[in-house]
């Protein structure tokens, strides 16, 4: 449990990540308006913190680390903004900074390239791009109002949120599709803020409840109170090996030669970068074990659990670490907060499954192939029938040819008879 009295200066700590393989932790402070980094152990002492971003920061709200590329990513929603950072602090750029209104939490895939983000202004939403910032697309829009904290679940490739205002916790998978809603209530759910999912475990803080809660993430039942009596707990994050699979992957310098984040998608997302050097092109990292390979991207189901076997811990349950600060309400007036309709709710799912992407099982270039032969077999069919059909309407008639014989004989010539019978006339011809 990280708290700001135990790490000295820190006084409104809003935001957290972690980085599992080096054993640090990342942090925003909003009362400094900076960003700071230190080993966990020593995240106490003065002198091991390290400021990472100590300048043009406003309101920083949420925080997530890029754990392949070694980069930070953060929003701002006091300049309304979402920046990027490599994790030493030297190289900085701001990614998005359009139609933001209270850019919240984030959350990255950097597997597949995608960054996540919710936004609880004017009109709330969450949305989806790359890591570059670009593909900026809308997950979310309909029945949702204060969508605090994000967070994904990579094995089975959705995202989940809480709602402080509607007091639920819901998700939908990585395209916006299959919208379910996991958790409904006001007493269990008073001001959910941030949460986290492990397994088949999804947790949650609560700044009304002062206390960090966790439930069956498929069920929504077997509620259990992991901690109280917390002094205004916001993010939680999961320490745990498999949160920050290692994996294959074609890296470069993200800033090098450039003012752009380069990083690696598998949705060929336009990169604004000057070509790598050849050398620095395939700089493959430790492999993925063959035991916690993530499934597909396009596998979205509910019952794949990544384990721990296999993985050298001392400890194989996961640590959750929130931070907290003094109660901040949002500035938002719940008057000119979007009220959604039941026709628009239930609108819902068609507007969510647009995005989704339907691949044919029929290879593009065997199409023309099969397009001529139905089209040879059926102008044989229509001959064939003309065919019998001309066959039984022509009529026929059958004539007899006379027989000629001739005549032939030893030393004679052949002759012609000509004779004339009785019957023709009244008078008869004598020899």
């Amino acid at each position: 449990m990280l708290e700001d009295n135990q790490i000295s200066r820190c006084k409104n700590t809003v935001a957290l990540d972690l980085d599992v393989a080096n054993n640090r932790v990342f942090w925003c402070d909003r009362f400094h308006r900076k960003i700071y980094s230190a080993f966990i152990h020593e995240a106490g002492d003065p002198a091991q913190q390290v400021q990472l971003v100590d300048s043009s920061l406003q309101t920083p709200a949420g925080l997530a680390l890029d754990w392949l590329q070694h980069n930070l990513y953060w929003t701002d929603s006091g300049d309304k903004s979402i920046s990027v950072a490599s994790v030493d602090g030297t190289k900085r750029r701001i990614l998005i900074n359009t139609d933001l209104s209270e850019p919240r939490a984030i959350a990255l895939d950097p597997h597949h390239g995608f960054m996540y983000w919710s936004d609880w202004g004017t009109r709330a939403k969450i949305e989806k791009a790359g890591m570059n910032g670009v593909d900026r697309q809308v997950l979310v829009a309909d029945n949702i109002e204060w969508p605090n904290g994000i967070t994904l679940d990579v094995a089975n490739r959705r995202l989940y949120w809480v709602d402080s205002k509607l007091h639920h916790i819901a998700s939908v998978d990585l395209n916006g599709a299959h919208r379910r809603t996991h958790m409904t209530s006001a007493e269990t759910l008073g001001h959910p803020y941030a949460l986290a999912v492990f397994e088949d475990r999804i947790y949650w803080t609560d700044r009304d409840k002062a206390s960090v809660f966790m439930a069956n993430r498929l069920t929504g039942q077997d509620i259990h109170t992991l901690a109280d009596n917390l002094n205004d707990p916001h993010d939680i994050v999961v320490f745990h090996q498999l949160r920050q699979l290692q994996g294959a992957l074609v890296t470069f310098s993200v800033f090098a030669n450039c003012i752009c984040t380069c990083t690696h998608s598998d949705t060929q997302i336009g990169l604004k970068c000057p070509p790598p050097p050849p050398t620095l092109r395939s700089a493959p990292r430790n492999d993925m074990p063959a035991s916690h390979a993530l499934p597909p991207a396009t596998t979205a189901t509910e019952d794949y659990l990544p384990t721990s076997e296999g993985v050298a811990q001392e400890d194989a349950s996961p640590r959750l670490t929130t931070s907290h600060l003094p109660s901040l309400e949002p500035r938002t007036p719940l008057s000119t907060l979007k009220t959604v309709s039941s026709q628009e709710s239930k609108a819902l799912g068609s507007h969510s499954t647009a995005t989704v992407t339907v691949e044919s099982t029929t290879p593009a270039g065997d199409i023309p192939i099969v397009a001529t032969v139905v089209f040879g077999l059926v102008c044989a069919g229509i001959y064939l029938v003309w065919r019998n059909w001309r066959r039984n309407s022509t009529k026929s008639m059958n004539f007899d040819n006379p027989v000629y014989r001739k005549t032939t004989g030893e030393g004679e010539e052949d002759e012609i008879h000509i004779g004339r019978t009785d019957a023709i006339g009244h008078h008869a011809w004598l020899p």
